[in-house]
């Protein structure tokens, strides 16, 4: 799995456990454990959890507006 692929498999991850816990109550270990890496890892690709939050939330941003661009079009 490439390092982009994994980015993506955790901020997959990220948005389940920011979504039932928030970003305080969301455990870094928990989504190191849903992707299959450590945690450690995680700090590689996001220096910070709040940096992994932001992440997540402008994804799912990302997500919402090719959504919306896709049903304009059609």
């Amino acid at each position: 799995m490439s390092a982009d692929e994994r980015r993506v498999a955790v901020l997959g991850a990220a948005r389940e456990e920011f979504g039932l816990s928030g970003l305080s109550g969301a455990s870094t270990e928990a989504i190191a454990r849903r992707v299959g890496v450590s945690q450690p890892y995680l700090f590689r690709l996001f220096p910070t959890k709040k940096a992994m939050f932001l992440a997540s939330v402008n994804d799912c941003f990302d997500r919402v507006r090719a959504l919306f661009e896709e049903a304009a079009a059609g």
